[in-house]
């Protein structure tokens, strides 16, 4: 099952299918957006083999310039996505709904910045490495039981483990 209530943390086990959610959204924003965009990559826990994730499908979306971010976002709402406020500078991100619920989120980004190699490099990490990875699922299932209904915790409390992750990945 894809999507997930604004603001809720519910967990479920790896699912295939996500790869081939992504894979033809990628076909959809490539053919849309072509002329626009460098790179596009399946990020976030749904993108980690044997990962728990909430189901929703995140995107990296890499641009070559703030410029193309102002153009993009006007072809991006009309294939039915809606802006969503964030305080990252250099990130925009938009989310899909379904019946109201979440299903894809894109992260729109400058590519090869290091909003974007942060992005890939944890993704990349946790796919190669275990023993992160069964780290990271003990924390992601800890949090979720201790924030069900905030999402906001559940994510700022995520950030200690990202942030060493991304250290150990630099080192690597």
């Amino acid at each position: 099952m894809l999507g997930l209530e604004r603001g809720l943390v519910k967990l479920e086990p790896f699912d295939d299918k996500w790869t081939q959610l992504f894979d033809k959204e990628r076909e959809l924003l490539f053919s849309q957006l072509n002329d626009l965009i460098v790179d596009v990559q399946h990020v976030g826990s749904t993108s980690i083999e044997g990962l728990f994730a909430k189901p929703i499908i995140d995107i990296a979306i890499g641009v070559s310039s703030f410029d193309t971010i102002k153009e993009l976002k006007e072809k991006i709402k009309k294939l039915g996505y809606v802006e969503v406020p964030v305080s990252i500078d250099g990130k925009h991100v938009f989310a899909r709904y379904k019946e109201k619920k979440i299903t894809h989120f894109l992260h729109v980004m400058i590519h090869n910045h290091s909003l974007w190699i942060d992005q890939i490099s944890f993704r990349d990490y946790l796919r190669s490495t275990p023993d992160a990875k069964i780290e990271y699922i003990k924390l992601k299932e800890e949090l979720a039981m201790k924030f069900p209904n905030d999402v906001t915790s559940y994510t700022n409390e995520k950030k200690k483990f990202v942030d060493n992750i991304l250290k150990r990945s630099k080192k690597s």
